[in-house]
Parts: C-alpha cells; sequence; structure tokens
C-alpha cells in the first residue's frame, strides 16, 4: 500500500501540474491510501482513481473538473468544495462510506449527466460500509441533463415525480432491509419499474375520507397534490389547441383556423417541465353550439374528474379583437366566477401575435384591446396579466418556414411556462360542490373505461351501455348548475347553449 499523497507528489510535480489535464493511477498493482489533496491542478479535467482505499479528497483547487470516477474507496465526505460545481457533467462515488448528506448538496450541478452515489456491494454493507444520502429528488428538479443515476441502497425516498425528463437510467437497488429507497422500489414495481411510466400516470395519490350522512356525501379529503392542473378556456378559432400542443410538446390536439370547433370532447395531456408536472386540458371552443346542454355537461363533469385536484390557472385565449363573446365572458367571469376568487388564477393568452417577443409591441397591443372599455380593463387588472404569443402551424411544406414556426412555438412555450412558474398551487373553486360533482361521476367514469377495454363481450358491453345511460340521466339531473358545477363549467355551458344560467 502506498500513501495517496506521496504517490501523487512524486509522480505529478508542482511546477508540472498545470498543465494535467487527466489523472489517474495506471499501476493496478498499486492500492493508494489515506488523504488526497489536488492542489495546483487549475486546468485538471478528468479524475479516476477508483478501486483504491482513500480515505479523503480535496479538489477545491481543480477549477477545470468535468468528470470525477471515485468509486470503491472508503471516503466518509464529499471531495471539498467545488469552485464551479455547474462544469461538472460526470460524478461517480459508489461504494464509499460517506456520511449523511442531503441530496440538495447538489442542486447546483445543473450540467450533470451521470450522478451514481449508491452502493451495490453486499460485502461492504455486510460491515455497515454504504453511502448515507438521504433527501427529496425534487432536489434534482433543475438538472435537465441528466441521464444516469444511482441512488442504490441510500435513504432517498421521495419525489419521483420531480425526476427530470431527461433521465434515461435510473437505478435503486435494495440490499439493505433498512434502506428507504426501498419506498422508491414499491412505488415503481406496479409500474415494471418504469419511473417515466409512473411519472405519466401516477403524478399523485389520492387518499379519501368520506363522512356519509342521509346517504349524501359530505365530504373529500384530497392529499399529495403534485400536479399543476392548466384549463384552456376560449372561443373556436383563436388556437386553443394549438396552445395545448405547444404547451404539452405534443400534437394530440387536433389544430384548425376553422370557425367550427374541433375540439368536441375535453382532452388533456400530462408533461414535466423543470421538474413540475402540469396537466394541460382542452375545453370544448366558445360559439360552438352543435352539442346538446346535456352533451355539454357530461363533456364538464369528464373535465372534473381529470381535474379533480383544482385549477392552477385558467387560460383564457383570446385572438385579435375581443368578440361580444368573450365580452360576455369577462362579464360572466365577474358575476359569476369572481366571487369564489377563480379570476386571481386566470391568465389572458393573446394568440397570433407575430411580434409577441416585442415588449413594446406587446404593450402597445395590449391598450389597443382594452382601450375604451373600463370594464376589460378592471378585469384585466384583477387576473393574472396578458401573455402575448404566437403558435403558427407546423402543418407548412416549406422547410424554412417549418423551421421559423418551430421555434416561435418554443418560444411561445417558454414565455408561458415561465410565467406558470409564479403560481404554486392548485385552487379548488367552491370545495364541496367540486368534491360532490367528482364522486357523482366516478362510477360513470369506471363503467366508460370498462367499454373501451379491448376484451369486453357484447353481452357486457351491452349491460354496460345500459349502466352508463342511466348514470347519464342521473349526472345531469341530480347536478345542481347553481351549485355542483364548478364556475367555468357555467360559463362554457351557457356559450355552448345560447343561454345565461
Amino acid at each position: 500500500m502506498t500513501e495517496a499523497q506521496e504517490w501523487l507528489d512524486q509522480n505529478y510535480p508542482k511546477e508540472k501540474r498545470n498543465d494535467i489535464i487527466s489523472l489517474e493511477c495506471k499501476d493496478n498493482t498499486l492500492k493508494l491510501i489515506g488523504e488526497l489533496l489536488l492542489d495546483n491542478f487549475c486546468g485538471l479535467v478528468e479524475l479516476d482513481l477508483s478501486l483504491h482505499d482513500i480515505t479523503k479528497l480535496d479538489v477545491s483547487d481543480c477549477y477545470e473538473l468535468e468528470r470525477i470516477i471515485f468509486a470503491n474507496n472508503i471516503l466518509t465526505s464529499l471531495p471539498g468544495d467545488f469552485i464551479y460545481p455547474e462544469k461538472l457533467t460526470y460524478l461517480n462515488i459508489m461504494n464509499n462510506n460517506i456520511d449523511k448528506i442531503d441530496l440538495n448538496y447538489f442542486c447546483k450541478f445543473i450540467n450533470l449527466k451521470t450522478l451514481f452515489i449508491g452502493t451495490n456491494d453486499k460485502y461492504k454493507m455486510d460491515h455497515c460500509f454504504y453511502n448515507r444520502f438521504y433527501g427529496h429528488l425534487r432536489s434534482l428538479k433543475d438538472l435537465t441533463q441528466l441521464e444516469a443515476l444511482d441512488i442504490s441502497n441510500t435513504d432517498i425516498s421521495k419525489g419521483l415525480s420531480y425526476l427530470p425528463d431527461s433521465l434515461k437510467d435510473f437505478r435503486f437497488r435494495v440490499y439493505r432491509p433498512e434502506a428507504k429507497v426501498a419506498k422508491i422500489k414499491e412505488k415503481l414495481e406496479p409500474f415494471g419499474e418504469d419511473f417515466k411510466k409512473y411519472k405519466k400516470t401516477k403524478s399523485r395519490k389520492l387518499s379519501y375520507k368520506r363522512f356519509v350522512k342521509n346517504n349524501e356525501v359530505e365530504e373529500v379529503q384530497e392529499q399529495s397534490a403534485e400536479i399543476k392542473n392548466l384549463l384552456i378556456v376560449g372561443r373556436t378559432g383563436n388556437g386553443k389547441s394549438a396552445l395545448a400542443n405547444v404547451l404539452s410538446d405534443t400534437s394530440r390536439f387536433k389544430e384548425s383556423e376553422k370557425s367550427i370547433s374541433e375540439t368536441r370532447k375535453f382532452l388533456d395531456e400530462i408533461f414535466t417541465h423543470n421538474g413540475t408536472t402540469y396537466r394541460v386540458v382542452d375545453t370544448i371552443g366558445m360559439g360552438d353550439n352543435r352539442l346538446s346542454k346535456n352533451d355539454v355537461l357530461i363533456e364538464i363533469t369528464e373535465a372534473v374528474y381529470a381535474i379533480k385536484e383544482g385549477i392552477n390557472q385558467i387560460l383564457f385565449v383570446v385572438g385579435r379583437r375581443f368578440t361580444k363573446e368573450e365580452i360576455d365572458a369577462f362579464e360572466l367571469i365577474k358575476g359569476a366566477i369572481f366571487e369564489s376568487n377563480i379570476i386571481k388564477h386566470t391568465t389572458i393568452i393573446r394568440t397570433n401575435f407575430p411580434n409577441f417577443k416585442n415588449s413594446a409591441k406587446c404593450k402597445e397591443d395590449r391598450q389597443d384591446l382594452f382601450e375604451g372599455n373600463e370594464f376589460l380593463a378592471e378585469m384585466l387588472n384583477s387576473c393574472n396579466g396578458i401573455i402575448h404569443v404566437d403558435n403558427p402551424s407546423v402543418e407548412v411544406e416549406c422547410e424554412r418556414r417549418l423551421a421559423f414556426n418551430r421555434e416561435d412555438r418554443e418560444n411561445s412555450r417558454k414565455k408561458i411556462l415561465d410565467h406558470l412558474e409564479n403560481f404554486k398551487e392548485n385552487y379548488k373553486p367552491d370545495l364541496m360542490p367540486w368534491d360532490q360533482l367528482y364522486l357523482k361521476v366516478r362510477n360513470y367514469m369506471k363503467i366508460k373505461h370498462n367499454l373501451q377495454r379491448s376484451d369486453i363481450s357484447s353481452d357486457e358491453a351491452n349491460t354496460l351501455k345500459a349502466q352508463m345511460e342511466k348514470l347519464e340521466e342521473k349526472v345531469v339531473r341530480e347536478t345542481d348548475l347553481h351549485y355542483a358545477v364548478p364556475p367555468f363549467a357555467k360559463l362554457l355551458i351557457s356559450y355552448n347553449t345560447c343561454q345565461i344560467l
């Protein structure tokens, strides 16, 4: 065995260290022990000293470090202070003996692509030798380039929904019976340990407490909400569906510039941005009266089923000018919704505005939109402002135009999502009615989902359809529009059935 510092001083004289880019011990027969101070290695980019018995490492003098491979040593602490943590892209300190350190330590390492901090050596663990990291995966939400993460046998147990979308390789093995990472493994087992599938379908868990009196549900309590719901409303042809596609970075919503709505049903999509999970819901376009009042009500109840957590923001989409329907919509918001404070959770999205990156042009357009209408100006001051965007079609043949359109859509997306980061929690309009409406349609939705099974028999399908029709009648009959329907639903019904409730 050789003292690590002695080996370093003999092989790398201080006067030559500034020129060293990569440092490793090429002698496989050599076992380095003790402490190691990497002073004067100002240009060092890569350090690889795995499979030794080094007890302490100090890299505070290494300003250019990008890769550290220091697995299978006996470190009890992290390797000193990183002057420029954002330069590090690869860190492997597996199978050391690092004392309790919060995962939050790594939140500043925003360019990491690989982070291996777990333990997978059973022999070492049998001798109480393992890395003792703990904390919440939320600490890694800003590591947007992270591709590989190993937290095996640590005490990190929460925050799966915060894992960055860039992550491809996630390891969380459990050998220690008391390792808290077992909670993460338990959560992922129903999804084949596929964390991306978990994030999409299990972004939150609900825990209901029912209190029954006179055959009526009196209270529903929801817990552990980790998803922000965005409800898009607006007149047909103003770009609601395009906005939904841009925000979710998908093409799930059918876009059209026609005056007839392409959205005949509520559609939703879950996506993640900077560690925050959102659900965007595209609604039936205002002014489309092809659906009956009852049909619209059923669609609304399905939307409530999808966003039972409440609303983070209503995105009210407007075009070049406010139409009469849109002005009436604001009046309805003030009269029927403002009392529930939903206007404070509303942002106006001005679409089809090519100069959306020009703040002066946006300000000028804002003044033009509301000039001469004190009521609209008042409503604007009550909500969360107006965001100008442009989401041109990507269904174009010209490659040059397509590139420009995609760039505009991406910039619009960033502008809106940056704005949404200011709003942390969901809001439940009229909490009790909202929950009661959800419970009334839950059985209806279960039947609807069963009808979509591929293995369903014709007899079973007919039985379920009959049950579904009865439940539809019950939902429409028992739902008091002035009590149980959320305020945004009143707004939509009024414009799709040509009547004010």
